[in-house]
């Protein structure tokens, strides 16, 4: 599976209704997301975020800070109050233009597209601190536990992601059951959003023993995992890697 779809659907938003795309809020369509209710949403995510890693005993160094999908910078200028230094990407060059232009941090906070399956635009051990949400979840199977294996490399040692995934059955890549799989997450679920008027993002899963065994290829330790999900319990999980 590729990213091109991925792409397609992030530069259209972007060009289109990116704070919608970023939180779909139905009401809010259309352009009707107030930019300073938008980014105290990130704050308040972010302060939780930060109040949930000190309860659960991971120390965090506040220095570098990596916001992965990062969309129009709504964590990424929140992480910016607490972190020395922050660089967002995302696969959208239109989303980060947008994130550019609500920048309120200068030179503390930048941005990057990143529209490749890895993260080879940073060396090993760059962040304290990467976190993802709402991002993996629209990214195909392969390429988002490649971008989970690239989280911990760019881990410095001690350092800490957290990032969610939507979690579902093993499907075994080059099955029949993958063919099906692919058909129906990258292609009919893409046709049936532009029916009804809706942002043709996918929708993507992968099996928790996935992300457990990308971590440990990887050299991480998942320190914590907290279930998200607000319907079918275990299907949204944020994961808490750390890198010794």
């Amino acid at each position: 599976m590729s990213l091109k779809h991925v792409k397609e659907t992030f530069e259209e938003a972007g060009r289109t209704d990116p704070m919608y795309a970023v939180l779909t809020d139905h009401s809010r369509r259309g352009g009707k997301w107030d930019p300073v209710e938008f980014f105290a949403h990130g704050q308040s995510e972010i302060n939780a975020v930060l109040a949930y890693t000190d309860s659960a005993g991971i120390a965090l160094t506040k220095h570098d800070a990596l916001d992965f999908g990062c969309g129009v910078g709504r964590l990424s200028q929140a992480l910016g109050d607490h972190f020395a230094n922050v660089v967002g990407v995302d696969i959208s060059s239109s989303m980060i233009e947008e994130a550019t232009r609500h920048n309120r941090h200068g030179a503390r906070v930048r941005y990057l597209v990143n529209d490749v399956n890895h993260l080879g635009v940073f060396a090993d051990a760059s962040f304290d601190f990467v976190y993802s949400n709402i991002t993996l979840q629209h990214v195909p199977p392969e390429p988002a536990l490649a971008y989970v294996q690239e989280f911990v490399r760019i881990l410095r040692p001690g350092g800490t992601a957290l990032f969610q995934m939507r979690i579902g059955q093993l499907v075994e890549p080059g099955t029949l059951s993958s063919w099906f799989y692919r058909i129906k997450r990258e292609y009919w679920r893409r046709f049936w959003q532009r029916i009804r008027g809706r942002i043709p993002y996918e929708m993507h899963f992968v099996a928790r023993a996935q992300v457990e065994q990308a971590v440990a290829q990887a050299g991480g330790v998942i320190r914590d995992v907290v279930d998200l999900s607000k319907l079918r319990n275990g299907s949204s999980l944020r994961f808490a890697v750390t890198r010794p």
